[in-house]
Protein backbone atom coordinates (compact mmCIF):
# COMPACT_ATOMS: atom_id res chain seq x y z
CA UNK A 1 0.00 0.00 0.00
CA UNK A 2 0.99 3.09 -0.92
CA UNK A 3 0.12 7.05 0.51
CA UNK A 4 1.19 10.44 -1.23
CA UNK A 5 4.69 10.19 1.97
CA UNK A 6 4.49 6.04 2.60
CA UNK A 7 4.96 2.73 1.63
CA UNK A 8 3.13 0.41 4.07
CA UNK A 9 3.91 -2.99 3.47
CA UNK A 10 4.84 -6.02 5.56
CA UNK A 11 7.62 -6.10 8.30
CA UNK A 12 10.36 -7.86 7.09
CA UNK A 13 14.07 -8.86 8.55
CA UNK A 14 15.31 -5.79 6.86
CA UNK A 15 13.61 -3.62 9.30
CA UNK A 16 15.39 -5.37 12.37
CA UNK A 17 17.52 -2.27 13.29
CA UNK A 18 14.90 0.37 12.49
CA UNK A 19 12.58 -1.38 14.99
CA UNK A 20 14.85 -1.90 17.70
CA UNK A 21 16.00 1.60 17.34
CA UNK A 22 12.35 3.03 17.38
CA UNK A 23 11.93 0.78 20.37
CA UNK A 24 14.40 1.86 22.31
CA UNK A 25 12.30 5.24 23.40
CA UNK A 26 11.06 4.25 26.94
CA UNK A 27 7.69 6.01 26.55
CA UNK A 28 7.07 4.14 23.82
CA UNK A 29 7.89 0.61 25.39
CA UNK A 30 5.70 1.55 28.14
CA UNK A 31 2.84 2.37 26.07
CA UNK A 32 3.10 -1.20 24.58
CA UNK A 33 3.66 -2.89 27.69
CA UNK A 34 7.08 -4.24 26.86
CA UNK A 35 9.67 -4.12 29.67
CA UNK A 36 10.77 -0.77 31.01
CA UNK A 37 14.72 -1.49 30.27
CA UNK A 38 15.20 -3.96 27.34
CA UNK A 39 18.29 -6.35 26.39
CA UNK A 40 19.08 -7.28 23.21
CA UNK A 41 17.64 -10.40 23.05
CA UNK A 42 14.43 -9.54 24.66
CA UNK A 43 14.43 -6.73 21.81
CA UNK A 44 15.47 -8.87 19.44
CA UNK A 45 12.19 -11.26 20.68
CA UNK A 46 9.69 -8.62 20.51
CA UNK A 47 10.73 -8.04 16.58
CA UNK A 48 10.71 -11.34 15.72
CA UNK A 49 7.05 -11.72 17.45
CA UNK A 50 5.85 -8.54 15.01
CA UNK A 51 7.77 -10.23 12.29
CA UNK A 52 5.52 -13.51 12.56
CA UNK A 53 2.01 -11.62 12.85
CA UNK A 54 0.56 -11.64 9.83
CA UNK A 55 -0.55 -7.87 9.89
CA UNK A 56 2.49 -6.45 11.04
CA UNK A 57 3.38 -3.13 8.69
CA UNK A 58 6.12 -1.51 8.27
CA UNK A 59 5.78 2.35 7.74
CA UNK A 60 8.29 3.40 5.42
CA UNK A 61 9.21 6.90 4.66
CA UNK A 62 9.73 7.45 1.05
CA UNK A 63 12.08 10.74 0.79
CA UNK A 64 14.30 8.45 3.10
CA UNK A 65 13.71 5.11 2.63
CA UNK A 66 13.67 5.16 6.67
CA UNK A 67 11.08 2.94 8.53
CA UNK A 68 9.18 5.30 10.85
CA UNK A 69 6.58 3.43 12.73
CA UNK A 70 4.65 0.50 12.47
CA UNK A 71 0.94 -0.50 12.04
CA UNK A 72 -0.24 -4.11 13.35
CA UNK A 73 -4.15 -5.72 12.18
CA UNK A 74 -4.60 -8.20 14.03
CA UNK A 75 -8.24 -9.89 15.58
CA UNK A 76 -10.41 -8.14 17.57
CA UNK A 77 -9.01 -8.09 21.31
CA UNK A 78 -11.51 -6.10 23.62
CA UNK A 79 -13.16 -7.30 26.60
CA UNK A 80 -16.14 -9.83 26.49
CA UNK A 81 -18.67 -6.78 27.83
CA UNK A 82 -17.33 -4.72 24.71
CA UNK A 83 -17.89 -7.58 22.08
CA UNK A 84 -21.58 -8.04 23.34
CA UNK A 85 -22.33 -4.66 21.90
CA UNK A 86 -20.84 -4.96 18.48
CA UNK A 87 -21.70 -6.90 15.27
CA UNK A 88 -20.05 -7.98 12.48
CA UNK A 89 -16.36 -8.91 11.68
CA UNK A 90 -14.35 -6.32 13.42
CA UNK A 91 -10.41 -5.89 13.47
CA UNK A 92 -8.23 -3.85 16.33
CA UNK A 93 -5.65 -1.90 14.88
CA UNK A 94 -2.22 -1.11 17.21
CA UNK A 95 0.19 1.77 15.67
CA UNK A 96 3.65 4.19 16.68
CA UNK A 97 5.32 6.20 14.71
CA UNK A 98 9.30 6.20 16.29
CA UNK A 99 10.65 9.42 17.54
CA UNK A 100 11.71 11.88 16.15
CA UNK A 101 8.78 11.16 13.07
CA UNK A 102 6.06 12.28 15.60
CA UNK A 103 3.20 14.74 15.05
CA UNK A 104 4.11 15.35 11.69
CA UNK A 105 0.90 13.31 9.93
CA UNK A 106 2.18 9.87 8.76
CA UNK A 107 -0.29 8.20 11.54
CA UNK A 108 -3.35 10.03 10.12
CA UNK A 109 -1.87 9.72 6.44
CA UNK A 110 -0.92 5.66 7.26
CA UNK A 111 -4.80 4.99 8.38
CA UNK A 112 -6.47 7.39 5.90
CA UNK A 113 -5.25 4.24 3.56
CA UNK A 114 -5.19 1.69 5.57
CA UNK A 115 -9.03 1.67 6.79
CA UNK A 116 -10.67 1.97 3.85
CA UNK A 117 -8.96 -1.32 2.83
CA UNK A 118 -10.29 -2.72 5.72
CA UNK A 119 -13.85 -1.77 5.14
CA UNK A 120 -14.11 -2.15 1.14
CA UNK A 121 -12.07 -5.14 0.54
CA UNK A 122 -11.98 -6.82 3.66
CA UNK A 123 -15.56 -6.70 4.11
CA UNK A 124 -14.70 -5.30 8.21
CA UNK A 125 -17.64 -3.53 9.44
CA UNK A 126 -16.29 -1.77 12.02
CA UNK A 127 -12.41 -1.21 13.33
CA UNK A 128 -11.22 -0.87 17.02
CA UNK A 129 -8.25 1.44 17.92
CA UNK A 130 -7.30 2.63 21.36
CA UNK A 131 -5.37 4.85 23.17
CA UNK A 132 -3.88 5.46 26.48
CA UNK A 133 -5.97 7.99 28.60
CA UNK A 134 -2.94 10.70 28.85
CA UNK A 135 -1.82 10.34 25.11
CA UNK A 136 -3.90 13.66 23.29
CA UNK A 137 -2.41 13.32 19.87
CA UNK A 138 -3.60 9.80 19.82
CA UNK A 139 -7.12 10.79 21.23
CA UNK A 140 -7.23 14.02 18.73
CA UNK A 141 -6.16 11.91 16.04
CA UNK A 142 -8.77 9.11 16.26
CA UNK A 143 -11.44 11.39 16.91
CA UNK A 144 -10.45 13.56 13.53
CA UNK A 145 -10.64 9.99 11.57
CA UNK A 146 -14.45 9.68 13.26
CA UNK A 147 -13.64 6.91 15.71
CA UNK A 148 -16.01 7.03 18.90
CA UNK A 149 -15.33 6.16 22.11
CA UNK A 150 -16.40 2.86 23.17
CA UNK A 151 -15.56 1.87 26.44
CA UNK A 152 -12.68 2.52 28.96
CA UNK A 153 -11.44 -0.36 30.78
CA UNK A 154 -7.78 -0.64 32.73
CA UNK A 155 -5.19 -2.95 31.65
CA UNK A 156 -1.50 -2.93 33.98
CA UNK A 157 -2.67 -0.02 36.08
CA UNK A 158 -3.62 1.77 32.59
CA UNK A 159 -6.73 3.06 30.87
CA UNK A 160 -7.45 1.93 28.01
CA UNK A 161 -9.69 4.40 26.11
CA UNK A 162 -11.58 2.28 23.26
CA UNK A 163 -12.63 3.58 20.20
CA UNK A 164 -14.69 1.87 17.53
CA UNK A 165 -15.26 2.85 14.14
CA UNK A 166 -18.52 1.30 12.00
CA UNK A 167 -18.32 1.22 8.38
CA UNK A 168 -19.19 4.60 7.06
CA UNK A 169 -22.33 4.55 4.32
CA UNK A 170 -19.93 6.45 1.62
CA UNK A 171 -17.66 3.26 1.94
CA UNK A 172 -18.53 0.69 -0.32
Amino acid sequence: METNRLFIRLMTESDQNAFLNGIADRALRIAYGFPKELDETVSLKIFRHFCELKGSYSMIEKATGNMIGFLLDVDVELPESILETLEGKGRTLAFAVFPPYQQKGYMEEALNAYIPHLFRDLAVTYVHCGHFGNNEPSRHLLQKMGFQVHANHAIKERIIIDQIKQRLAEIK
